[in-house]
């Protein structure tokens, strides 16, 4: 698999915009803006951390296949929630407690190492492509509502599935190269 498709995959896939966009119920505009405010920041330190792969790979005294190996590891294991367990729970009430929620989530392990990983290895603008795609898949999310609780449990396990299958190829892929 090519390694900027592969960037681009693993941070929409682990960062799963059913998960963060689709909520039980109506969501106020004021809320979906400041949702998209929210998902600007940290799209953009999730480019930064990308950005740091070569300090962190220095730091850690290894090679980028290697991390990418321990990141699909990762990777699998953070989409395989959405697999096993789709019933998703997040923090009701004011709107600091949802931003809070996908604060938390963006920055969780998953698309944190899918970051680091795909700035080392497919470099900066395939990473900065993957980040603003990214952020408009989780505009587009954040505008679609979704009344039936079985068509979203559906798509968080496609996407949980999904993540698997990637976190795979990306595994036998760094295992080749190391």
């Amino acid at each position: 698999m090519d390694s900027s498709l592969a960037v681009v995959l693993s941070l929409v896939i682990t960062v799963n915009p059913v998960a963060v966009c689709w909520s039980n119920g109506p969501t106020p505009v004021e809320k979906k803006q400041l949702r998209v405010a929210v998902f600007a920041f940290l799209s953009s330190c999730l480019f930064g951390l990308g950005a740091l792969a070569g300090g962190i790979f220095d730091l850690l005294e290894i090679s980028s296949p290697t991390f990418r190996l321990g990141a699909a590891l990762v990777i699998g294991l953070s989409c395989g929630k959405w697999l096993v367990a789709p019933k998703f729970a997040p923090i009701r009430g004011n709107s600091n407690g949802d931003s809070l929620h996908i604060i938390l989530h963006m920055l969780s392990p998953g698309p944190v190492f899918a970051a680091i990983a795909g700035g080392g290895d497919a470099g900066i603008l395939p990473l900065l492509l993957a980040c603003t795609i990214l952020l408009f898949t989780l505009g587009v999310a954040t505008l679609v509502t979704v009344a039936n609780i079985n068509i979203r449990d559906a798509a968080l396990r496609l996407f949980g599935g999904s993540g698997i299958v990637l976190a795979v190829i990306i595994g036998i892929d760094a295992a080749r190269t190391v």
